[in-house]
């Protein structure tokens, strides 16, 4: 099997000359990752690279990166050759990143041709480790969550090898805010100060700000993990999660990360949010944007996406005898509608 063809199976979704065009580690970290420890994962194009390397540096651990060039705007391979360069001179990159390369035609800054959802995956997949963090380019780490892992390693090793995730809080600047006066903090009792003072804000998109499920108010007491209580489809935290027990993004979105999440809590996953862990979110890249219709069609299949993952995990569960039981609670809780209206008495009467 040729690897064009190997990888268009692996991203079936994607045109098949965006995936045959992938180079699985086309630069290779120089320091093997321990296999208990997190990988970081992300996606990256040239013009937000020097985004990866202050990532890196922050995160200090392994990282696992899609870089996505398009040749008609990137520079083709001069800009490969500065990649390459800067990549080999800087440690916290040689020792530790390991990087996937796609070239794909076109001058879209972001298209159908390979997915944001398929380059999450890629990274994934070729990750080390069996724990994983996926976390865009412009975020900072500002606390340790490798070290939190290690601290509680067998607690936190039981549930996520159950399928549960752990939320790593993230909090940003209110807008307008000017570059030069960012200010990140690196402990929790210096960012609620500045929370205190309106000048950050917990972030969870598609709520406002200091809003969502996260729950800034419960976050601001905790001390110890707390269970996500009002879940939404939407919902699209940083969290470390296993590589291998949870289910790989829906490829059918351009870039939709709840998408990632959302059939793992259908199948019982639960969201637990660490008490003193948080990234701070900088100002985004705006290289990949995606287009007002583009964006319609999105929320449009997500909301077909819906339905058909609460039928499906309706009768997986069904069909394992584990209706009744607690690990059905998350589907019967948000689908009881969609399981009411489409194909009654599949399942049986909803609860």
């Amino acid at each position: 099997m040729t690897h064009g063809l190997k990888m268009s199976k692996l991203f079936s979704k994607s045109f098949y000359d965006a995936a045959g065009s992938t180079q699985p580690f086309w630069l290779k970290a120089s320091k093997p990752a321990q296999e208990n420890d997190i990988t970081l994962v992300t996606t990256v194009t040239p013009g937000s690279w020097s985004e990866l390397v202050r990532l890196a540096e922050q995160w200090q651990g392994p990282v696992s990166v899609t870089l996505h060039t398009r040749s008609l705007v990137d520079g083709g391979v001069s800009t490969l050759n500065q990649i390459r360069e800067a990549y080999a001179n800087k440690p916290e990159l040689a020792e530790r990143v390991d990087v996937h390369l796609v070239r794909s035609p076109g001058k879209e800054v972001l298209s159908v041709l390979l997915p944001r959802n398929a380059e999450r995956n890629m990274a994934r997949m070729f990750a080390h480790t069996r724990y994983v963090c996926e976390m865009s380019s412009h975020m900072v780490p500002a606390t340790d969550v490798r070290r939190t892992l290690d601290a509680n390693r067998e607690y936190f090793e039981t549930l996520l090898n159950s399928g549960d995730m752990l939320v790593v809080p993230t909090f940003g600047f209110p807008a307008p805010h000017e570059d030069a006066k960012y200010t990140i903090p690196y402990k929790k009792s210096r960012l609620l100060e500045l929370v205190e003072a309106g000048q950050m804000g917990l972030v969870d998109p598609h709520w406002d700000m200091n809003e969502g499920p996260t729950d800034l108010h419960r976050w601001q007491d905790a001390t110890t993990l707390y269970a996500v209580e009002n879940y939404d489809f939407h919902y699209e935290p940083i969290v470390v999660e296993s590589k291998a027990v949870q289910p790989w993004c829906a490829e059918r979105f351009l870039d939709r990360r709840s998408a990632c999440l959302f059939s793992n809590y259908l199948a019982g996953g639960e969201f637990w949010v660490l008490p003193d862990d948080f990234a701070v979110q900088l100002p985004d890249n705006k290289e990949f944007v995606i287009s007002d219709f583009d964006l319609v069609l999105e929320n449009r299949l997500y909301a077909k996406f819906f339905w058909e993952q609460c039928v499906h995990h309706a009768r997986q569960l069904d069909a394992l005898g584990l209706w009744k039981s607690a690990r059905s609670e998350h589907v019967r809780k948000q689908c009881s509608r969609v399981i009411q209206n489409w194909g009654k008495g599949l399942i049986g009467k909803p609860e």
